[in-house]
């Protein structure tokens, strides 16, 4: 589990943006907020899960079953094939696109 904590908004900002990198080269998983992470928002996840079917976003499995869902709103979501680049993070949600070459 990874993990980043920031005060609400209170629907009178432009909220947050969330990011969640996973890179099966490395074997690590990258939580970013608004463009940045930390130690605390990376993990190591040797021999991830294979996927079995869709992607699901804002819930996660527990246990025997599916638990853990989202509290919040999602207003935009972007997937993306591979794994971003740190510098790529801090311009997603403000029209940038990344290069995935």
């Amino acid at each position: 589990m990874v993990s980043q904590i920031v005060g609400a908004d209170g629907s009178e900002g432009q909220g947050h943006r969330l990011a969640v990198v996973y890179d099966d080269a490395t074997d690590t998983i990258k939580l970013y907020l608004d463009g940045y992470t930390n130690a605390e928002a990376t993990a190591t996840l040797p021999d991830g899960r294979h996927s079995t079917g869709a992607l699901q976003i804002g819930r996660a499995r527990s246990g025997d079953g599916w638990g853990e869902y989202l509290h919040g709103d999602v207003d935009e979501l972007q997937a993306y094939s591979g794994a971003l680049r740190d510098t790529d993070i801090i311009g997603l949600g403000w029209s940038t696109d990344p290069c995935v070459c």
